[in-house]
């Protein structure tokens, strides 16, 4: 497939930000710790030291940054299947989605939550990697995304098999730009209202062990994936042209002011007196659906309109991308670990922590691309 740097660039991005929000969460100011039950925290590492300006990095990131995440992921599903087939197809995505997560919440995951486990009340109690198995609970942390992926890649490869043209059957080409906010839309606010007038937003999905998922968003997920392997079975290049994402900026102001009127109904700036439970969640839901939307939209359109040229730097992050998203988690979570002791402003926290884990994880994978482990990167 010929590249497409705009997307290339736009998922290194998105990895980038995924580094960002986990760095963030130590100092946002709704963050908390747990003392008896440390994986109930909202981080495994929480500060006493806060910077508001990062709610609204957190806040933002968590609306819309894994659905776009799963959306470029789709782009190339429908070309890879017919260029391996699908037995090629489903055996690679295991071997480099499968293994990498094993890796991930076999070792790493307990690498990154063992500092959480010495901030709390079982530190005394010894015994961390029995009780982080078994008692506590196993969190897969930020591996969720790994398994999910891995399972939305098989539910849309089998129908290959049984089904002749397949790709024809559920590819499409966007022809204007109102073609992709209405679909997108759409599918958000049909994936999103309906759950949420049934689940609640904190319910988590949890099949066995680490195989966890939040409940009220999978489906979501699921949408978004399937809108881009939909878009990818068409030409990608067309689809998500410049021309069809010129709208970009008034998107990321939709966005924007999407985003802060969910932020004002949460903390109930609205009136919602006499108003049903049920239909506070639905006018949540739809803003919600709105700011993940245009906000994605937004930075699909700034991807295509800035990134159009090959540079070093940015090819480098791109191949070390996903090495990144696995390991950043344990090395983000130690860096505040060993802060938590300096008299730091929260602001220079941030930056230290996310820079010393994006560069070291960075030096890390490259390394790594020179070993067998490549095949897995």
């Amino acid at each position: 497939m010929k590249r497409d740097i705009a997307i290339d660039y736009l998922r290194s991005g998105i990895t980038v930000s995924v580094v960002a929000h986990h760095a963030a969460l130590a100092y946002n100011t709704f963050s908390y710790f747990d003392a008896k039950r440390y994986i109930r925290s909202t981080a495994p590492v929480v500060d006493t030291v806060r910077w508001m300006p990062l709610d609204l990095l957190v806040g933002w990131n968590d609306m819309f940054f894994m659905c776009l995440m799963f959306l470029v992921s789709g782009l190339f599903v429908v070309p890879s299947i017919e260029r391996k087939g699908v037995l090629h197809f489903l055996s690679d995505r295991s071997k480099r989605l499968g293994i990498p997560f094993v890796v991930c919440v076999v070792l790493l995951s307990p690498l990154a939550y063992y500092p959480a486990w010495l901030s709390s009340e079982a530190a005394g109690q010894g015994n961390f990697l029995y009780r982080f198995f078994t008692v506590d609970g196993w969190s897969s942390g930020p591996s969720w995304f790994i398994w999910v992926l891995l399972a939305f890649c098989f539910l849309v490869a089998v129908p290959h098999l049984f089904i002749r043209d397949f790709r024809k059957r559920v590819s499409w080409s966007v022809n204007s730009p109102a073609n992709l906010v209405i679909m997108l839309l759409a599918v958000s606010l049909l994936a999103t209202v309906p759950v949420r007038l049934f689940v609640a937003p904190t319910s988590c999905l949890n099949p066995w062990g680490p195989l966890q998922v939040q409940t009220w968003r999978l489906l979501l997920y699921f949408a978004w994936f399937l809108v881009g392997v939909v878009i990818g079975g068409a030409k990608i290049q067309h689809s998500l042209s410049r021309e069809n994402l010129q709208p970009w900026p008034f998107w990321v102001a939709l966005g924007a002011l999407s985003y802060l009127v969910h932020g004002a109904m949460e903390a109930r700036l609205f009136c919602f007196a006499g108003m049903q439970v049920r239909l506070i969640n639905v006018l949540q839901a739809t803003v919600y659906s709105c700011c993940c939307t245009f906000t994605s939209l937004g930075a699909l359109g700034m991807a295509r309109f800035f990134f159009n040229t090959a540079r070093p730097l940015a090819d480098s992050l791109t191949d070390n991308a996903y090495g990144i998203y696995i390991f950043h988690y344990a090395f983000v979570i130690w860096m505040q670990y060993l802060l938590l002791a300096h008299q730091i402003p929260a602001a220079l926290k941030f930056l230290a922590s996310s820079t010393f884990a994006l560069s070291a994880i960075w030096l890390l994978t490259s390394l790594l691309h020179k070993t067998p482990a490549k095949k897995f990167l």
